[in-house]
């Protein structure tokens, strides 16, 4: 964490990873942080067409607890740990694709993995958030011959199970939305920087989070 100095008094940045595997909606999600008005998400001023993912960190500033704060969101571009990641960021989001149940396998099995293997000395003080994208999928129709219990589990990851794997990681919060709708964007949103401005008290961005529950 830097600061910047406004008006005379320092403010906060933040650095965010913004972790998970190409084609799971990070990119629309990154898209959205801007179009959020009164607590939801403005879809009309939501530029239509093809979104690309940023090249370089995402820069978001907003005000919470009566100061200004930076944050700026560091994406992953590719299948691989190999993006020029800050060395010491302050909180992490591991994201998957609802209806895409290998997107959650990658998370758990690789995003978590080398989370922890490069920032390892960080395990102890960076909140961390698996996040479900593209809520707006999600279905009810079940996998074909999967065998585990009547009709077989579900195509896609439901919530429990989302969170489930979240505690399994040893996530500290799991959240899900759309970013094409809009639905829960501002919340997870809220979320998001709440945590972010934590992590600059003394007390760290662990305080509040003392256990993982479905939002």
């Amino acid at each position: 964490m830097t600061t910047q100095i406004l008006h005379g008094k320092p403010i906060p940045e933040v650095d965010i990873l913004f972790l998970g595997s190409p084609g799971v909606g990070k990119a629309t999600f990154l898209s959205r942080l801007h179009h959020i008005r009164n607590g939801k998400l403005d879809l009309s001023a939501v530029p239509q067409g093809r979104v690309f993912a940023p090249s370089a960190p995402l820069a978001f500033d907003v005000t919470l607890f009566g100061r200004p704060y930076s944050f700026r969101i560091h994406n992953s571009t590719s299948t691989l740990f190999v993006d020029p990641f800050p060395p010491c960021p302050a909180f992490a989001i591991i994201a998957f694709a609802i209806p895409h149940r290998e997107s959650l396998h990658n998370a758990q099995y690789y995003w978590r993995k080398q989370l922890s293997l490069h920032y390892h000395d960080l395990e102890h003080t960076m909140p961390v958030m698996l996040l479900g994208l593209k809520r707006d999928e999600r279905t009810e129709e079940r996998l074909e011959g999967d065998g585990e219990g009547e009709g077989g589990r579900f195509k896609c990851v439901m919530p429990q199970e989302g969170l489930q794997a979240a505690q399994e990681m040893r996530c500290d919060q799991y959240a899900e939305c759309s970013a094409l709708t809009g639905e829960l964007m501002f919340e997870v949103l809220e979320d998001i920087t709440r945590t972010a401005a934590r992590t600059t008290t003394e007390a760290g961005g662990l305080s509040q989070n003392s256990s993982c529950e479905v939002m």
